[in-house]
């Protein structure tokens, strides 16, 4: 039985002296290279880096996620700016329409006004001379020195359509006035 002894000890030895040379990683080097990695404290070390390269990508995700998070808040916060300003837009588009039409409105009163202008000028013009006409006939009225009731009459009847045509032209006087305002 003595010679059992030797070759346990042989075989220990040669598998000892076998995992000098296998892999520490239990993938690539089985059973004995998972015994000799923690033997060696290889696969504690391996944990280790692993925690950490973990720790470092868990860090850069919730980096990541807070980028996102600020990136989403600008993104909405942008969209809110950009609809305020389409709604500034549709405003200033509806003001300028609405202008645009009030500018045509007061463009025909105009032509409107222009028109009646001139026809009170052209009315006034006749009244001027009427009233010239009357003053004229009423100086040569005082001037004939005569006296009898037929020309006193006229001269009433000439100062009543003086006194209506300066009153009609005051009126268009006003009426012009008014409408260059």
């Amino acid at each position: 039985m003595k010679p059992a002894l030797p070759c346990a000890m042989l075989f220990g030895a040669a598998v000892l002296s076998g995992c000098a040379n296998v892999s520490t990683d239990p993938r690539e080097g089985g059973f004995f290279g998972g015994v000799a990695g923690i033997n060696s404290g290889a696969y504690d070390q391996r944990i280790r880096e692993r925690d950490e390269r973990l720790a470092q990508l868990r860090e850069t995700q919730r980096g990541l996620e807070q980028e996102t998070s600020q990136l989403e808040a600008h993104k909405s916060a942008t969209e809110r700016q950009v609809e305020a300003d389409r709604a500034r837009v549709r405003k200033l588009n509806a003001d300028v329409a609405a202008l645009d039409k009030r500018v045509n409105a007061l463009a025909a009163q105009e032509g409107a006004d222009q028109k009646r202008v001139k026809e009170l000028e052209t009315r006034l013009d006749a009244l001027k001379r009427q009233m010239g006409q009357q003053t004229s006939a009423l100086d040569a009225l005082e001037g004939s020195g005569l006296g009898d009731a037929e020309t006193e009459l006229r001269r009433k009847q000439l100062e009543q359509q003086r006194d209506g045509l300066r009153r009609e032209y005051e009126l268009l006087m006003k009426m012009q006035l008014e409408l260059a305002r």
